[in-house]
């Protein structure tokens, strides 16, 4: 297999050093200084993350084993080990931009694409929430990496590589589907995958496909196939309409792309940069086959199926179109143009935390009813809970029944490890069964104004049982009144 990095590093490749550095570092140290509770989603799949399973009835369960072996690595919190791990998947994707950009174009578009995503709130202001989304990045991009070195060699180890990243990218989110069937029609459309299909590599693709794969089929059978339901669930929440704007809002996404490379002067005609030769046919059709080819999937099947799509869903092919469109622009990627973006780069590595230290903590202080989530207090609340079971049963606390966020608040840095019993459902929470649920009893909670009758199991499981309170200020935004949390016991036997 031809050397993936070249070595020593070019020019190019060492602008990424610092920009990168930083961005891994202090996206996973602001969070730790200003967070007073994780957000939604590390809280979710940190709950998650204790029961090792292969999936839950959302989605494939890759960012909750990443959680919870960086809780295990750091001695049993969840903390700085969650953003870090957000941090190493958005390294990982940018890295692969490069290697990608590299090889189909030059080092030189390579190095500008993985500078230029820095301001795409993926990489930035939504990267403390590690989620599917970012999780699926890395695997996609790095599986049409793998797909194009595959088609350009005879040998069979990158075929392998591609079989294997296509795999963990569904465990990372069932999404990365459409990407796979681009793929497959490329092989199937094009010359040079026609020409493959000839030789074993693709099927060797196939069999270490078919076997990485195979726990994630098992595991869609035995949920029957609930989080196909949930995605589609999902798509049924957003209209029509929002399909049809999904380029246009795609655009506004892409947006902070097209702002760092204004600044840094790609677009100013004339700056002395020598010309280079065009994107051959090949390498232009594959482009243009995998930058567009699973958002017009996309698009196709949520018109076919009347549901709606989120503008998140397209967030991986972000490092693909910014490839395709430094390679009509890579004559303006000058030496000089190339040191602009590298500090217009280091600059959002740094200002944007920078931000987000100041402006988080002061979201939560204007009073507003609706206090950012990770301005909750996390500590107080799981304090507070804690010590009403403790008084109540003098138990181990074993199960937490309610929504995700509340009862992962409680639960997540509880030394019991509690199990999360979602919204009171026994199917949402397979590893919990009903003789366990009696033996081990529940601490139900809910928030007050979002009451269990939004959650019918729930509202079964404390019929008749003595609700109580438990009230606490947002200590961050004191006047929008205090955090009435309900709660009932259910008695272990």
């Amino acid at each position: 297999m031809k050397r993936i990095w070249h070595n020593p590093l070019s020019t190019d490749a060492r602008l990424m050093l610092w920009p990168l550095s930083a961005m891994v570092l202090l996206w996973t140290v602001v969070p730790v200084l200003v967070h007073t509770a994780p957000p939604l989603d590390v809280v979710e799949s940190a709950m998650w993350g204790r029961e090792w399973v292969v999936g839950t009835y959302k989605h494939p369960a890759m960012p909750a084993w990443f959680i919870e072996a960086g809780r295990v690595l750091d001695g049993g919190a969840v903390g700085w080990p969650a953003y870090f791990a957000s941090q190493l998947f958005n390294l990982a994707t940018l890295l692969l931009t490069f290697a990608a950009g590299r090889d189909l174009v030059n080092a030189r578009v390579g190095a500008a694409a993985a500078l230029s995503l820095l301001g795409v709130e993926y990489f930035s202001w939504r990267s403390v929430e590690f989620n599917h989304t970012i999780a699926q990045m890395p695997f996609w991009i790095g599986a049409v990496w793998c797909a194009w070195r595959a088609s350009r060699q005879s040998g069979t180890g990158w075929y392998a590589a591609l079989g294997i990243v296509a795999a963990l990218g569904l465990y990372a989110k069932l999404s990365n589907a459409t990407l796979l069937i681009v793929i497959g029609l490329w092989f199937l459309a094009s010359q040079d995958g026609r020409r493959a299909l000839k030789m074993p590599g693709p099927w060797v693709a196939l069999i270490a496909f078919g076997v990485c794969v195979a726990p994630l089929v098992h595991w869609l059978d035995a949920t029957k196939f609930a989080a196909l339901d949930y995605a589609s669930a999902r798509g049924h929440e957003q209209s029509l309409v929002a399909t049809l704007l999904f380029p246009a809002n795609a655009l506004l996404q892409a947006a902070p792309i097209v702002v760092v490379l204004a600044i840094a002067g790609v677009f100013v005609r004339g700056d002395g940069s020598s010309p280079r030769a065009l994107l051959g046919k090949s390498k232009t059709e594959f482009l243009l086959f995998m930058a567009f080819g699973a958002p017009l999937l996309s698009i196709a099947m949520a018109l076919v199926g009347g549901a709606g799509l989120r503008v998140s869903w397209l967030a991986p092919t972000f490092p693909l179109l910014t490839i395709l469109a430094l390679a009509h622009l890579e004559e303006r990627l000058s030496d000089r143009v190339m040191k602009r973006l590298g500090a217009v780069a280091m600059v959002i590595a740094v200002a944007l935390p920078a931000a987000y230290a100041v402006i988080v903590p002061l979201a939560g202080g204007f009073g507003s009813k609706n206090v950012l989530r990770v301005n909750w207090p996390q500590k107080d609340i799981a304090k507070a809970l804690s010590a009403a079971w403790t008084a109540e049963t003098g138990k181990p606390l074993k199960i937490v029944a309610g929504v995700a966020w509340i009862g992962g608040l409680v639960g997540i840095d509880h030394p019991d490890r509690p199990s999360i019993l979602t919204e009171g459902e026994l199917k949402f929470s397979p590893w919990i069964t009903s003789e366990r649920l009696r033996r081990d009893g529940a601490l139900a909670v809910w928030i007050e104004g979002r009451g269990s009758t939004a959650m019918p199991a729930l509202d079964r499981l404390v019929a008749g049982r003595d609700v109580k309170e438990v009230r606490m200020p947002f200590p961050r935004a004191a006047t929008s009144g205090p955090l009435v949390i309900k709660y009932v016991v259910l008695k272990p036997e």
